[in-house]
């Protein structure tokens, strides 16, 4: 069970890493097992073809050294000079290879009396590996030749010396190998220069969508050469400009939309200045004009005309309350008249109020009195909306937020002051975009259409984080002022 266990986190990490490498170095990994498995294929079978052709080399060797001992025995023996033999069989083998010729004297003692094809073969001095010697070296046996001389025996012992062939196969065998590697290499330094031509466009494509994917739709790609991938990278650039196109429609559309939508809103807002809190300030003072008559009274009725007053002045001091926050809601008191950071500090201060259980911390610094109406209500709206999801849908305990400037260079761009807002909360988050809720979805169209940026990302272990960067106005703004406010819930 163990060694299945092994198996399986071997077999899913040789997966993870080929499926973990890019294209082309998939492709180089491929071409080069399968030149690495056509050399072992090839070595399988030049070894055996190198160990007969020893072999059969070596045997012929000691069939003519044979011949050539027996031959010199006859003839040293019809002279009467077979005493001679071992003077005269060196100079009669001295051109034969791969033997050896040894004789017993009448000591017992053995002498090499034929060349030594090793010391005289210029390859046979050539280092050769001891396992290409191993797999090479035939298995010959000796034979052995008995002459009578002056009533004594003779042995002739004649054993094959394969070393100079051997060193002639591994010369061959190594200048191939070296002929492959040189080849190969110039294979792959090929495939890479190739695959790097049809294969780099792909990875600018892919970059190209996850700018894309970013909103950045902008993004332009530079045709490559070749001609597939060239009309893919048109159609490319021919998608991000429609996208472009249908964002800044859309970017157009949404700024009259909010324009439109604060309009209505600051109708409403007047309506119910106008209209609503009159109303509920003659209630209230026709209330206490009853509650006034009633103390003249005096007869018993005073008691409950007295209750029933208090009664109308209780709902008109709570209608007065929702009154105002509506009016809070809808407009957000006098943008431009009053700097925005105290309109911020107000609002924090009364969601705070009306959520004690959660803490709301909040640290505003160098911030413009004014960025003008539409960035002044994009960040109020933003704060607005952001804390409100958080605790409506996220359930939030804790809620930090980080309001300012900062200055933001892009890419090849110089620095820009920018706008930034930042939200986290501990609460329950969401699992994928599905579950964005649509307030969020309109603070990123909010702010988009203002030329901004605005990232929406869960936290581990629990919580979400919306960071918003909005480019201000190249033009001086007005004068900033450093301030640090932490405000939490005592």
């Amino acid at each position: 069970m163990g060694q299945n266990k092994t198996g399986s986190a071997e077999k899913f990490s040789l997966k993870r890493f080929w499926y973990g490498c890019s294209v082309k170095a998939q492709l180089l990994i491929a071409v080069g097992v399968i030149n690495v498995l056509a050399a072992i294929i090839v070595v399988a079978v030049a070894i055996p073809n190198a160990r007969l052709a020893t072999s059969l080399e070596v045997e012929a060797s000691l069939e003519i050294a044979q011949r050539f001992v027996d031959a010199t025995t006859k003839e040293l023996a019809a002279r009467g000079q077979l005493e001679q033999l071992s003077e005269q069989l060196p100079f009669e083998l001295r051109h034969l290879r791969h033997v050896r010729i040894m004789i017993v004297d009448s000591f017992g003692n053995l002498a090499v009396v034929s060349p030594q094809p090793e010391a005289n073969s210029p390859r046979a001095a050539r280092w050769v590996p001891k396992w290409f010697k191993n797999l090479v070296a035939p298995k010959i046996g000796a034979r052995i030749t008995k002459v009578t001389s002056a009533n004594r025996m003779l042995p002739v012992i004649i054993v094959g010396e394969p070393s100079d062939e051997i060193a002639e196969a591994w010369e061959e065998f190594s200048e191939l190998a070296l002929v492959w590697l040189v080849l190969n290499a110039l294979v792959l330094i090929v495939l890479w220069a190739i695959l790097g031509r049809l294969l780099d466009p792909l990875i600018s494509l892919s970059r190209g969508l996850h700018d894309l994917e970013d909103g950045d739709y902008a993004t332009r790609l530079k045709p490559p050469r070749v001609k597939e991938i060239a009309s893919i990278a048109n159609r490319f650039n021919t998608l991000a400009g429609s996208l472009e196109s249908a964002r800044e429609e859309n970017s157009t559309l949404y700024r009259q939309l909010i324009s439109v939508q604060e309009r209505e809103r600051r109708e409403i807002a007047n309506e119910l200045h106008d209209e609503a809190g009159p109303c509920l300030f003659g209630i209230t003072a026709n209330a206490s004009s009853v509650k006034t008559f009633a103390n003249r009274m005096t007869d018993g009725r005073f008691p409950e005309i007295e209750q029933r007053a208090d009664e109308i002045l209780g709902i008109a001091e709570r209608l007065k309350m929702m009154n105002r926050a509506l009016l809070k809601e809808l407009r957000p008191g006098p943008l431009g008249q009053v700097k925005l950071d105290q309109l911020l500090n107000e609002l924090i201060a009364g969601l705070q109020h009306r959520h004690p259980a959660v803490r709301i911390t909040a640290s505003i610094s160098k911030l413009a009195d004014s960025y003008g109406e539409a960035l002044d209500l994009t960040l109020y709206r933003c704060v607005q909306e952001g804390i409100a999801n958080a605790l409506e849908s996220h359930k939030a305990g804790e809620i930090v937020l980080e309001i300012g400037e900062q200055r933001l260079s892009g890419k090849g761009k110089r620095p820009r002051p920018m706008l930034y807002f930042k939200l986290v909360d501990d609460g329950s988050g969401f699992t994928s975009l599905a579950t964005k809720s649509f307030v969020l979805a309109t603070m990123t169209e909010r702010v988009r259409s203002l030329g901004g940026d605005c990232l929406i990302e869960a936290r581990s272990p629990a919580g979400a984080s919306i960071r918003i960067e909005i480019p201000l106005p190249r033009r001086k703004v007005a004068k900033t002022r450093p301030l640090a406010l932490v405000r939490e819930r005592s």
